[in-house]
């Protein structure tokens, strides 16, 4: 295993992380022996960051993972996340504290590495099921950042970081603020937005190359979707990709599926599946920290650790690449 370091924070963490999420459903809804046999193995492989947060099961991602830590006392680098309810914009603050205090209750922990906000953030609120925040509602006085800090001087967090999801510009103006130590970003073969430039017109979001916008201020980058939701790996159907709404705008999975089978040339000799072409991708970009991916057995964990210093993607593979994406997957026309 590679380790990189997460931003300007001083943690070195594996290039392979180990999400904890709803997707492969391990952590939520696996027996106990599974989860445990699984942490296991990662650790033993050298993984030592884990991603985990109160949305993967209400809570129980955390409970599970907290345990089991616990348990095999592991020493790793654990981040949670936060996910705010429209009554929180009475006080963003206190409930930023109140929630990041049920998380460290749920995982047994007096501290977490890193806590980071779930909720999107976009321009204006949006209500509803997928209650997003605003830049000033992160940033300003008794603002989620407030509660951040609160939580910091109190020694139960020791960074902070946000998931990249939500408007670009928005976004970007959280990064731009200075305030944040890492950001989780969408990023692979089928939307390289957050670490490549798309042309106009681009079917899928275009995040305006977030990961080097955070680099450029000194924060550590964690991919999330790397595998497209299940998309990019030999059994899409194990991935729980096709859910009513897209995670974020444009990749659709059925869509997903469709840019898949164009970069299949990807798979030869050195690069035995989707799955390893897709983590390898995400690896080659030096500004990312570590590419997050979530395990429903001990062979995902094997798979996904063996793209570590396996190297990237070769240039002809690069070129192919960018002429798919200049044309969005045959969409566009010049």
């Amino acid at each position: 295993m590679k380790y990189r370091m997460l931003g300007r924070t001083g943690l070195k963490i594996s290039e392979v992380g180990f999400g904890c999420g709803n997707n492969a459903v391990l952590m939520v809804r696996a027996a106990y022996a599974e989860q445990l046999q699984a942490v296991r193995r990662a650790l033993e492989l050298g993984i030592n960051y884990f991603d985990t947060a109160f949305a993967y099961g209400l809570g129980k991602s955390e409970e599970n993972l907290g345990k089991i830590l616990n348990e095999l006392d592991a020493s790793a680098v654990v981040s949670t996340k936060i996910r705010l309810e429209p009554s929180a914009v009475a006080d963003l603050k206190a409930a930023t504290i109140q929630a990041a205090e049920a998380g460290l209750k749920r995982l047994k922990r007096k501290s977490v590495n890193l806590i980071q906000l779930h909720n999107r953030v976009t321009v204006e609120r949006s209500p509803g099921k997928r209650f997003s925040l605003t830049p000033a509602d992160v940033l300003g006085h008794r603002g989620v950042l407030e509660g951040f800090k609160v939580m910091r001087d109190k020694g139960k967090v020791g960074y902070f970081g946000f998931s990249g999801l939500g408007d670009p510009k928005a976004l970007h103006e959280l990064i731009d603020s200075g305030e944040f130590h890492s950001v989780q970003a969408y990023y692979n073969l089928l939307n390289p937005s957050a670490g490549q430039t798309i042309p106009n017109g681009f079917s899928a979001l275009d995040y305006g190359r977030l990961i080097d916008r955070a680099a450029g201020k000194g924060m550590g980058v964690a991919v999330i979707r790397v595998l497209a939701a299940g998309a990019l790996t030999s059994d899409p159907t194990a991935g729980g990709g096709s859910s009513p709404e897209p995670m974020s705008p444009g990749s659709d999975y059925a869509l997903d599926l469709e840019r898949a089978e164009q970069v299949k040339f990807l798979i030869g000799s050195d690069i035995k599946s989707l799955t390893h072409a897709a983590i390898r991708f995400g690896l080659m970009k030096p500004e990312v920290s570590t590419v997050l991916v979530g395990f429903s057995n001990t062979a995902h964990i094997d798979e996904a650790v063996a793209c570590s210093g396996a190297g990237g993607l070769s240039q002809e593979a690069q070129a192919r690449l960018r002429r798919l994406w200049d044309t969005d997957f045959g969409q566009l026309s010049f």
